[in-house]
């Protein structure tokens, strides 16, 4: 599970859509304090944003909503800077981590593309992840 914070992913947005609309659809929660749109990623799907709000609980009544925007069903996941949402995992990465404007040390590139996931140290001999308490 992911750690609730007043930061949001929110996925499946209409193309073209601008930061004004997100902002707008979001305030009914509480106080939006910035909005992020990523640039479409691959052929299918829709635009994804990062969408901040000033404090937890109005990112969790967002959370916890049913959001359209259209005919669209919005997505959204806690999101901490400087991760990949778990909601965004896996689908087709044609955007370069340098260009999302969140620091992404965690991640690393390989031969195929990114590789999401938790660094290599934080894996045991088998290849498991190990989950450390200690930090």
């Amino acid at each position: 599970m992911v750690r609730e914070t007043r930061h949001l992913w929110v996925g499946n947005l209409p193309e073209n859509v601008r930061e004004e609309k997100i902002i707008e659809h979001f305030k009914r929660y509480g106080r939006v304090e910035s909005v992020k749109v990523l640039p479409k990623r691959g052929s299918e799907g829709g635009v994804a944003a990062f969408v901040d709000f000033v404090d937890i609980k109005s990112a969790q009544k967002a959370h916890n909503a049913i959001n359209k925007m259209g005919d669209r069903d919005l997505r959204t996941d806690y999101n901490e800077p400087g991760t990949i949402p778990s909601a965004a995992r896996g689908l087709d990465d044609t955007l370069s981590l340098g260009s999302r404007g969140r620091d992404v040390s965690g991640f690393t590139r390989a031969a195929g593309g990114v590789v999401y996931g938790p660094p290599t140290s934080l894996h045991s001999r088998d290849g498991r992840y190990e989950r450390r308490l200690d930090g």
